[in-house]
């Protein structure tokens, strides 16, 4: 999909990220299969395939391999390493903190070796936030040049444990991003990297692409069950309890509205979350459908809502927000990270200031009962998001990255 360059000898990168598909966990010698997660890399690498300029080597951890594997396919080659346990390849016990003590010096050797044998022009680290493999670079970055895709920022989340893990994340993190000197991403982490570090840096934008299919499925018909929709991860950071306050306000003007909620959750927070829609009077208008690994099942079941929203606190550009628009589904959200800029040129989704509920919640109205507007803004955003979301666009913007940089040396 990739635009030629007219190079004769391919450019060799190699990307430093963590991801699994259920098409790679089926070449991997595994002992138990593990969740799908970071679908974003599986889509970018659909660019890269078969490329004539670039010679792309993935190196990533993976749990429950039997042996560190590698393979190729489509002219991608793919170098998956085991994690923890020496031997039976099994996770430390979280307890004993050995990957901490000794910096996740075994996954830094394995990443090492295989950089210093592949011997890339350039690496791509795919997301800072990630020390159990993001910290290689650390001892990289001085001998190959570092191009950082951001993901997110772990500093920057309100929620989950504040633990020595989560410490050591942050920690890495800053040292990568102060010490790095090329990144990538939504507009965004640009200012927001600027403000953590004082030296100069070289920042391109692009981003995460989503998957092929995505445009067929959006043209499929499919019944819609739910009026509103919260999708990702389940926790108070993503704005959980925000989305049932809507709800339940919503409630007083539609008593039988419809809404679910899509995306991992821990169990005692679902409890809670169930308590709050009793107290809230709105548990009847609410289901939560919980993790749904097949992305196939997963796009159905969003199909079926007609409004996402997002209520994220501190999101740089969600995923599930490229999605949806392509999926033509409606968006209200919190105007935070690089979400404002899908809206530069024109109103596409409908945004209001962080943590107001009751503005959202009218902005959310604003769709339930103008039909005609409804339609006219979904339809915008999903003929915009199919080109700004794009994968063969967004791995062009990476692949004039990576020549740029080059180009400097």
């Amino acid at each position: 999909m990739l635009k030629e360059f007219g190079m004769n000898k391919k450019i060799k990168i190699a990307w430093i990220c963590h991801f699994s598909s259920d098409d790679i966990q089926n070449k991997l010698p595994l002992w138990k299969k593990s969740m799908v997660y970071a679908a974003w890399i599986t889509n970018t690498l659909e660019g890269f395939k078969n490329s004539k300029e670039f010679e792309i080597h993935v190196i990533s951890p993976h749990q429950y391999l039997k042996r560190d594997y590698s393979f190729e396919d489509n002219g991608i080659f793919y170098h998956f390493f085991s994690i923890g346990i020496p031997l039976i390849n099994r996770s430390w016990p979280r307890f004993f903190k050995f990957d901490l003590f000794t910096n996740f010096f075994s996954n830094r050797l394995k990443i090492s070796r295989r950089i210093n044998k592949i011997q890339p022009q350039l690496i791509n680290l795919q997301g800072a936030e990630n020390s159990y493999y993001s910290s290689s670079v650390l001892d990289l970055y001085k001998k190959f040049p570092v191009l950082v895709t951001i993901q997110g920022f772990v500093s920057l989340e309100l929620g989950g444990e504040n633990d020595a893990y989560k410490q050591n994340r942050i920690d890495v993190e800053a040292k990568i991003i102060n010490q790095c000197s090329y990144f990538g991403g939504d507009k965004d982490s640009q200012s927001l990297i600027q403000s953590m570090r004082k030296s100069d840096f070289d920042f391109f934008n692009y981003y995460y692409p989503n998957g092929t299919n995505i445009e067929e499925l959006a043209k499929k018909e499919s019944n819609k069950a739910y009026d509103l929709l919260f999708w990702g991860r389940i926790i108070k950071d993503k704005g959980a309890e925000d989305f049932l306050e809507i709800i339940a306000n919503l409630k007083v003007d539609y008593p039988n509205i419809t809404a679910c909620y899509i995306g991992p959750v821990a169990p005692s927070y679902m409890e809670f979350l169930k308590e709050r829609a009793v107290g809230l009077g709105c548990e009847k208008n609410v289901i939560f459908l919980g993790f749904i690994p097949s992305t196939e099942e997963l796009y159905k079941e969003v199909l079926k809502s007609r409004i996402l929203i997002l209520p994220t606190y501190n999101d740089r550009f969600p995923t599930v927000l490229r999605e949806a628009v392509c999926l033509n589904i409606a968006v209200c959200a919190y105007a935070t990270g690089s979400i404002p800029q899908f809206n530069v040129g024109g109103e596409r989704i409908l945004l209001t200031e962080v943590g107001d509920v009751l503005a959202l919640t009218a902005k959310t109205r604003k769709l339930l009962s103008d039909e005609e507007y409804y339609q006219n803004i979904t339809n915008v955003a999903y003929e915009h998001g199919l080109k700004e979301f794009s994968i063969e666009n967004n791995c062009n913007r990476m692949a004039s990255a990576y020549k740029d940089i080059l180009k400097r040396l």
